[in-house]
């Protein structure tokens, strides 16, 4: 997961929540499907601890 820092000056997207056609990176490892043929088009909000993340989101 990212930090704020970490994707500020991006061009992606945030969204608040995964949408259906979006996959995480475990996902995608999951389901047997190489990362490599998908793209990062955006970054989901996450909290953890009180703290605001962000992680990768593929399509």
């Amino acid at each position: 997961m990212l930090k704020l820092h970490e994707i500020l000056g991006t061009d992606k997207p945030v969204f608040k929540k995964k949408d259906a056609e979006h996959f995480f990176y475990e996902e995608l490892l999951a389901l047997n499907e190489k990362p490599s043929q998908y793209k990062i088009t955006g970054y989901v909000e996450v909290r953890k601890h009180k703290q605001l993340f962000f992680k990768q989101v593929y399509s």
